[in-house]
C-alpha cells in the first residue's frame, strides 16, 4: 500500500529528474552524468530539511548556480509567455 508520504517522495523524486534532464539539454556542451551529478549534489543538501514543498524549486537554482548560470529557476508557468 502506498502512503501519502511515499507518494510525495516518489513525486518529488520525479521532479528531480526531470530538472536534470532539463539542465543536461540546456548544456549540451557538459558531460550529461557530470550534469546529473550536480543536481543529485543539489538534491542533497536538502536531506534533512523536514518542508519538502519547495525542495525541486531550490533544487533547480541551486544547480544553475553550481553550473554556472545566473538566472533563477522559476516555475514554468511564469515562464508562459502567453
Amino acid at each position: 500500500m502506498t502512503t501519502y508520504a511515499d507518494k510525495r517522495q516518489q513525486d518529488e523524486r520525479q521532479n528531480i529528474d526531470l530538472i536534470a534532464e532539463k539542465l543536461i539539454k540546456q548544456h549540451p556542451g557538459l558531460p550529461a552524468d557530470a550534469v546529473a551529478q550536480i543536481v543529485e549534489e543539489a538534491y542533497r543538501r536538502f536531506d534533512d530539511q523536514p518542508i519538502r514543498d519547495f525542495v525541486p524549486l531550490l533544487v533547480e537554482r541551486r544547480a544553475h548556480e553550481m553550473l554556472g548560470d545566473r538566472a533563477t529557476a522559476s516555475p514554468e508557468s511564469l515562464n508562459d509567455p502567453s
